[in-house]
């Protein structure tokens, strides 16, 4: 049997908010399943979000250069924990119809150029074969307008699960949205959770 090891990224600094019952939910069921669980929370790590300009690639003489020969330690770790995990899960609120800047900042440093993607050769999708991720957003958007799944919402899965993969072969599940969460009861509430239970449950 081949062990499963579960990375979720998660950004929410508040500990009293949904947010986190939905990590404290998904990582409980994540642990029923005898899944190994490595939470990364990134307020508490006081990840540094901020791509310095040695670290980023840009073109000299029609290549794409990078100033830096490694990255930072710390986006080592993070990118080892990748390479050693199964499943990925993406916890994170919508502000301003997009992901919190730590959560960005994370991304920008690493899902860097020859690691998460390459215009050079096909190695990311080598090693990224058979993993697999799910996003799950809480918002206070609305999800159902007449119908039909919020614009807004099909614009924020374009740009966040849609794109961040698109350069490997991670299989992307679902991106999920939690709608109107600041409106709802905590009986309301409470079945966004089981819905996101169920969802590990299916894995």
């Amino acid at each position: 049997m081949i062990d499963i090891k579960a990375l979720i990224v998660f950004s929410h600094p508040r500990e009293g908010s949904f947010s986190h019952a939905l990590l404290d939910r998904v990582t409980a069921a994540l642990e029923t399943k005898g899944y190994q669980v490595n939470v990364r929370d990134l307020y508490k790590m006081k990840f540094n979000p901020i791509l310095e300009a040695g670290d980023m690639i840009h073109i000299e003489d029609g290549a794409f250069v990078r100033d830096h020969a490694t990255f930072p330690a710390e986006v080592i770790k993070e990118q080892q924990l990748m390479l050693e995990s199964n499943l990925y899960l993406y916890i994170f609120p919508i502000w301003w119809n997009g992901m919190p800047a730590i959560m960005k900042g994370y991304f920008d440093r690493v899902f860097q150029h020859g690691f998460a993607y390459s215009f050079d050769n096909d190695q990311a999708f080598q090693r990224f074969q058979g993993k697999r991720a799910l996003f799950l957003t809480p918002t206070g958007q609305p999800q159902e307008i007449e119908g039909a799944e919020n614009p807004l919402s099909q614009a924020i899965r374009t740009v966040t699960s849609d794109w961040l993969f698109n350069g490997n072969s991670v299989e992307v599940i679902d991106h999920v949205f939690y709608g109107r969460v600041p409106y709802l009861s905590e009986q309301e509430l409470e079945l966004y959770l089981q819905d996101a239970e169920q969802r590990i449950q299916a894995l």
